[in-house]
């Protein structure tokens, strides 16, 4: 795309949040909507309610991380502000959300790119493992699009939720069954909310990655290395599941998750970017 469409973009101008928009798919998110002169708040926490998540600690330095990528997009020119926001706060939310919305000429609305990954079977879970997931992946969404849903409709102007879901709301994947869980519930959740809000022109809608290579595969992948296997061997199984044969970038999410928050005939739909992944389910 040129720097004169960029410009001319039907976001440009618009004030938009990014929640877990420091590091991984977020952060390509938060980049994608800088160059479309979206004016972007990074909502990101240094320090998680729990540990149990993907960095396996409470300190999980997003907050930093966020301050980092707002800098450096912001030394080209571009509208980028980092918060720190604990998502899975609702006092932290309600302020937060309130706060930009406030301060914007044109609130539009936020991306939900929050998340986080636990291997463990079932039967060797425990309540607050499977509680911590939900929290993260299902709560924390709700909390934030909730709070921007009520500043969206008093407004009356329309606007878009973006729900980062995954593959794993739409096939099973054995030792994730909370995070199977908690994506299946952010689908099922945003489909219901597109409904309620659609007579005030406030679009919402899912998209569900494939196998993108952030952080949370880092962990991944010494939690499914199977036995003798090594982990050139580990991807070359991964890759095979995937028609297309190759992982996802978290920019071509990026750029897809921009397409639908610019289209405005797109609601209620949970949209997959995986390579053709879903079509095993």
């Amino acid at each position: 795309m040129t720097q004169d469409n960029t410009k001319h973009g039907k976001l440009a101008g618009k004030t938009m949040i990014v929640v877990g928009g420091a590091r991984g798919i977020g952060a390509a998110i938060v980049e994608a909507l800088a160059q479309q002169e979206v004016k972007v708040s990074i909502f990101d926490t240094d320090r998680a309610p729990t540990a149990t998540n993907h960095y396996q600690s409470r300190d999980i330095s997003g907050y930093q991380a966020a301050c980092q990528l707002a800098e450096k997009l912001a030394a080209q020119g571009l509208s980028v502000q980092a918060m720190a926001v604990d998502a899975t706060a609702e006092s932290q939310v309600v302020e937060a959300v309130d706060l930009v919305a406030h301060a914007a000429e044109d609130f539009y609305g936020l991306v939900n790119a929050i998340g986080s990954s636990h291997v463990a079977n079932t039967v060797d879970s425990s309540l607050s493992e499977f509680e911590a997931i939900l929290q993260t992946n299902l709560t924390a969404p709700y909390l934030t699009s909730r709070e921007a849903a009520r500043i969206l409709v008093r407004q009356g102007r329309g606007g878009a939720i973006l729900n980062i879901s995954s593959i794993a709301a739409k096939l099973a994947f054995p030792g994730i069954s909370a995070y199977c869980a908690a994506k299946s519930g952010l689908q099922g959740f945003s489909g219901a909310l597109a409904l309620e809000l659609a007579p005030h022109n406030v679009r919402v809608n899912c998209v569900c990655p494939g196998i993108v290579k952030t952080n949370m595969w880092k962990y991944l992948e010494n939690q499914l290395m199977g036995p003798g296997e090594n982990l050139e061997q580990l991807w070359a199984r991964m890759e095979g599941l995937i028609p297309l044969g190759r992982t996802q970038t978290a920019a071509n999410i990026a750029r897809f998750c921009v397409a639908i928050l610019e289209n405005e005939d797109i609601t209620a739909q949970s949209l997959s970017v995986d390579g053709g992944m879903n079509l095993y389910g």
